[in-house]
């Protein structure tokens, strides 16, 4: 916006590629819960739970997603470029308005606090009447810092939380980078080509690396990715 009050043309360009991926999640939201889902033959092999390609376009013109077949293979194309939504499944394919088979992609996501009813932050396990300040003579010589209930940390979490302190926003943010709470793991449809069993930064690299070139990658950290060097060695 210009004092003037007009409108400046970058933030009109920005405005419109927010607007363009809200209503391509809200497309893609309508395309995974429409298109049919099941296991499929193809030369005595099974691919579980894929869908195909003309029916997915079927799908996007029946329901008015799309005006035609051409512009449904479009918006099937951007939903499997830009979003990663779903692949073929030997990823030899681009999306196509045909007999191929393609399966949603599960990346892992956090889990959702039925409390808050959002994703699981480090912060939902504060405990704002606590302190960990040292005090002589009844007045606080610290800044009181709130510590985790461990009593509602996730097992999986507690050995991170532990580690970690004080937890004030900065390291709050840190650990929902690094090491979300309530983290749920992909399921994959297919083997991996690369197994990476540690995220410091010869594993984040490797596994980057692979992806880069087409590999199907799994990571396995079990602390902080970044390992030692991010989080508590030589980048702070």
């Amino acid at each position: 916006m210009t004092q003037n009050g007009q409108r400046n043309t970058k933030d009109d360009t920005l405005d419109d590629d927010n607007n363009n991926k809200d209503l391509l999640q809200q497309i893609a939201s309508s395309f995974r819960s429409g298109v049919e889902v099941k296991d499929r033959k193809y030369r005595l092999m099974t691919f579980k739970q894929c869908f195909i390609g003309s029916d997915a376009v079927d799908f996007m013109v029946s329901n008015g997603i799309a005006s035609n077949r051409e512009e449904a293979i479009k918006l099937g194309q951007s939903l499997m470029t830009e979003l990663s939504l779903f692949e073929h499944v030997t990823r030899d394919h681009p999306f196509a308005d045909d007999h191929l088979f393609y399966h949603f992609i599960d990346r892992g996501d956090v889990s959702i606090n039925p409390v808050t009813k959002e994703k699981f932050q480090w912060s939902d396990y504060l405990d704002p009447s606590s302190s960990t300040s040292y005090s002589s003579g009844g007045m606080s010589l610290q800044p009181t810092l709130p510590v985790p209930n461990m009593e509602y940390v996730s097992p999986n979490d507690v050995h991170v939380a532990s580690h970690i302190w004080p937890l004030d926003d900065h390291n709050l943010q840190l650990l929902d980078h690094v090491h979300p709470t309530g983290w749920k793991d992909p399921t994959s449809q297919n083997k991996y080509d690369l197994v990476v069993i540690g995220g410091g930064p010869a594993g984040l690299v490797t596994a980057a690396g692979a992806a880069g070139v087409g590999a199907r990658v799994a990571l396995i950290e079990a602390n902080f990715l970044g390992g030692d060097c991010l989080n508590m060695g030589c980048v702070p």
